[in-house]
């Protein structure tokens, strides 16, 4: 059963994702607009990528030490400053590339925690049998704001130039901060010791990667994550270039493009919703990676505009399959009082290779060519998906997973949770 705090936690991320998409391609356009340069494009994704990963390394005990809400709202607050540097500048006339730089810096360091505790928070007020469900649904809120989102951003890009489009942006997350502030408590203060300790801390950052370390099912598929995401911001990270010069189409058809991905990926989580639980989640999950990849790699080899839309439709119909269930399986088999520490290790190890991916992609796009590089990411997953077909640990994914259930309340009965989750 879904309770009021679900709802209220679902409405902040559709209302952060309708802004986002807004803002993404408003800086992307800016950079572009001031550079040129594809290099600049890898070196924005760059300045949000690293102190992402830093922040969701050093800073994944605090989701389970400090009120989830609260902490929400202080990284939207934050967030929220960010957008208003480039935004004040761009118009009074001064804006500069460090401008846009600082504010994906402090962008990607704010969304190291957001989504981590957010996911945190959804095994406590979602029936645990119904996991599948609740993610899906937040995912498709995501993708359904996302799928309005880009398509305006474009068309006011296109129109107005892109700061109006930081204003959305701007205005999405003042919102957002209100309605966390109306949030019910979501959990208690926990219960640490008076006086801060490295060690301890350092051991509940050791706790987040110990779940990976009993189920190394889960670890492969968080392996899997990380390489499917580097090629996946490699991509997106030249679409712009795509879009002005492969396809020579302007912010509309850019919009409309990242609206088409999302669409398909909001079929792919009502095919999902509809189903429910997926018995044969490890053939689902391999061949929704793959799918992925084939339909990326399309975009490289046939550079035409309404293809290119069916392609990207198609990899979003693929990519809830894999995510979703990747979610579920998180959400049933992560201690409650690890969740927040978890989820943040989760978002490490998937987004590990993004950094990486956007340098090599704005660098191979650089030296050859975009097609090429939209044909090399793409056959990354395809790979990826193929070689772990040998993996035998994935086997275990399937079927009940009460086993799996049974063998981890095992195994921590001996360790008393420091940190009580409290349903909303």
């Amino acid at each position: 059963m879904l309770k009021r705090g679900y709802y209220s936690l679902l409405v902040t991320i559709s209302l952060s994702s309708f802004g986002d998409a807004f803002g993404l391609l408003a800086m992307e356009w800016l950079v572009y607009d001031l550079t040129g340069s594809k290099l600049a494009m890898g070196a924005l994704a760059l300045s949000s990528g690293i102190p992402e990963l830093l922040l969701r390394l050093l800073g994944s005990p605090l989701s389970d030490r400090l009120n989830r809400g609260r902490i929400m709202a202080s990284l939207a607050a934050v967030r929220l400053l960010a957008l208003a540097l480039p935004l004040v500048m761009g118009l009074t006339g001064q804006l500069q590339l460090w401008h846009l730089f600082l504010a994906a810096a402090l962008s990607g360091a704010c969304a190291a925690l957001f989504m981590p505790t957010a996911m945190a928070v959804i095994p406590g007020v979602a029936d645990g049998q119904k996991l599948v469900r609740a993610f899906a649904i937040i995912d498709g809120c995501k993708n359904a704001a996302a799928l309005l989102g880009p398509a305006l951003a474009g068309a006011m890009t296109a129109a107005s130039g892109a700061l109006p489009a930081l204003g959305i942006n701007t205005i999405c997350y003042t919102i957002a901060i209100a309605t966390l502030l109306r949030l019910p408590k979501m959990q208690k203060p926990p219960k640490v010791q008076a006086s801060f300790s490295i060690a301890a801390y350092v051991r509940e950052i050791g706790e987040g990667f110990s779940f990976y370390k009993q189920f190394p099912a889960m670890l492969a598929i968080m392996g899997m994550v990380s390489i499917s995401n580097m090629s996946s911001i490699a991509m997106w990270t030249m679409m712009v270039p795509y879009v002005r010069e492969v396809l020579h189409r302007d912010a509309v058809a850019m919009g409309t493009l990242t609206t088409a991905s999302a669409f398909g990926a909001l079929v792919g989580l009502g095919v999902i919703s509809w189903v429910g639980e997926i018995k044969r989640r490890r053939t689902a999950m391999l061949c929704s990676l793959a799918a992925i990849g084939l339909f990326n790699s399309l975009l490289g080899l046939i550079p035409s505009f309404p293809l290119v839309l069916i392609a990207l439709f198609a990899a979003g119909v693929a990519s809830p399959f894999f995510g979703s269930l990747s979610s579920s399986l998180h959400g049933r088999l992560v201690p409650g009082n690890l969740q927040g520490r978890v989820n943040s290790i989760r978002f490490l190890i998937g987004g590990g290779l993004q950094p990486i991916g956007a340098f090599a992609g704005g660098a191979i796009a650089q030296l050859y060519s975009v097609p090429v590089l939209f044909v090399v990411m793409g056959l990354l997953p395809v790979v990826c998906s193929g070689a772990a077909l040998f993996l035998p640990s994935l086997r275990e994914l399937n079927g009940d997973l009460s086993s799996l259930e049974a063998r981890n309340r095992l195994k921590n009965s001996g360790t008393p949770a420091q940190i009580g989750d409290v349903p909303v």
